[in-house]
């Protein structure tokens, strides 16, 4: 198998193609059922289509490259995951033969290869979740192409003013589906600063590439009077280290074993017996910096799950890659190649069906809501939204961290207006209030203490 891979023939990424139809396509055909982040994106594509501005009209702190792409997708899909686990497999493979197309193009490596595309591909199924068309992957193709532009300007051959600024716009564009993605920035300046000898201007406009779709959306914002709420639900919470971990550590650890191993194995390989021109050597060490701000953007991201490692894989590729590719007999580099995907796709599915204690997935998936039979959109005053897996959102306020501030404090008068018109948009027909935090609003907004009654932990809209 490797020995196919080592071709320098752009057609043998077809093969690329029928592994992961292989690997893959039991996933889609036996789905492992609904995560909490697809739920998220269901959610927030449904507000955006219907109408609901991010931010203004729908108080969550993802991204609006995100937002808006999650509104298309749900114009064109609904509510399908297949289509979009279908999708993901589709950015998937394109992300993988980029990649492999770059270190090519690139002269990453002794000789012109596709197995970067390869381990590319087989470390992407490293578990069942990462074929979700999430804003992590989508912004990940963009850092793919920053890469792309990174290596440019470490090449020194063709200094041109547009790829730097491209280089940052590109990270922006990225920050703008996933904040996380932001800190590339500075391992771009860093590493910049390292391999060139650029003026300041160069770095400046670096700066200015990634700004620029920043000061676009915050321009569209100010002109709709929605810069406030700009700032407090998109950049605010993004700008600080919290996260919600759905899978433990251990979890995580069990499942990249493989990976993690042979990037041991490579990097002790590599300083040992390889033998790289100038130009190479840079490009290995700004991979391996590349590979430390990866790691420090899984920690700045505010989701924890196999996932969010999907930043790792590019490095991975490439360190692996000149393992296998400085084995002199190729029978021991086939073997490792087989072992590879093997290991990967085994404990994969062996995680996924449940046959591995180490790896829980509990917090992953949502469960089935208690049933609404008479709920047509839901608001819930809790962090327990698995009611929107069976119920579209009613009102504006779905991201409780963010919400419940504002539910809290019933005293304030901008707290008043902002409910009142939340709900007035999208008035829900039911709301989950277990702590009673919508009943002082009613007596300061007559209109709701008409249209709600209390049954237990939930307001229902008084039949007329």
């Amino acid at each position: 198998m490797l020995q196919y891979f080592r071709i320098n023939d752009p057609y043998r990424l077809l093969g690329v193609l029928v592994i992961m139809l292989l690997i893959g396509l039991p996933l889609l055909i036996d789905s492992p059922g609904m995560t909490y982040p697809e739920l998220k994106n269901l959610v927030v594509g449904e507000k955006v289509h219907n109408g609901s501005a991010l931010y203004t009209g729908l108080v969550d702190s993802g991204g609006p490259l995100a937002g808006w792409f999650n509104a298309l997708l749900d114009m064109v899909f609904g509510r399908s995951l297949l289509a979009r686990h279908i999708l993901a497999f589709i950015v998937i493979f394109f992300q993988a033969s980029y990649l492999g197309i770059v270190f090519a193009n690139k002269k990453a490596f002794s000789e012109n290869t596709y197995i970067p595309s390869l381990l590319f591909a087989i470390f992407s199924f490293f578990s069942f979740d990462t074929l979700s068309l999430t804003p992590e992957l989508l912004g990940a193709g963009f850092l793919l192409l920053a890469l792309n532009n990174l290596f440019t300007e470490i090449e020194f051959r063709a200094q041109r003013n547009e790829t730097i600024f491209n280089l940052g716009l590109y990270i922006g564009l990225a920050s703008l589906f996933s904040f996380s993605y932001s800190v590339y920035l500075i391992g771009a300046l860093i590493m910049l600063i390292i391999f060139t000898r650029h003026t300041s201007r160069k770095y400046v406009l670096l700066v200015v590439g990634f700004f620029i779709p920043h000061f676009f959306l915050i321009t569209v914002y100010y002109l709709k009077e929605g810069l406030s709420p700009l700032w407090q639900y998109y950049y605010l919470p993004n700008l600080g280290f919290h996260a919600t971990n759905y899978v433990t550590s251990g979890s995580l650890w069990f499942l990249s074993a493989v990976p993690l191993f042979f990037l041991v194995i490579s990097l002790i390989m590599l300083n040992r017996e390889a033998r790289f021109t100038k130009y190479q050597s840079q490009l290995v060490q700004s991979m391996f910096l590349w590979l430390l701000f990866s790691i420090l953007q899984v920690f700045y991201s505010k989701d924890w799950r196999p996932q969010s490692f999907i930043t790792l894989i590019p490095s991975l590729s490439f360190f692996i890659a000149q393992f296998l590719l400085l084995i002199r007999r190729r029978k021991f580099a086939e073997m490792s190649t087989w072992i590879i995907l093997v290991g990967v796709v085994s404990i994969s599915y062996l995680a996924r069906y449940n046959n591995i204690g180490n790896v829980d997935y509990t917090r992953l998936f949502v469960p089935d809501p208690p049933a609404l039979p008479q709920a047509t959109r839901v608001l819930v005053l809790d962090d327990d939204w698995n009611v929107y897996k069976q119920h579209p959102l009613g009102s504006a306020f779905f991201n409780w961290s963010l919400s419940k501030d504002i539910f809290a404090h019933a005293e304030y008068y901008d707290n008043v207006i902002q409910v009142y018109e939340g709900i007035k948009s999208d008035p829900p027909s039911v709301i989950r209030d277990k702590n009673d935090l919508f009943g002082p609003f009613l007596e300061r907004i007559p209109e709701f203490k008409k249209m709600y009654v209390r049954k237990g932990e939930y307001y229902t809209v008084v039949s007329n």
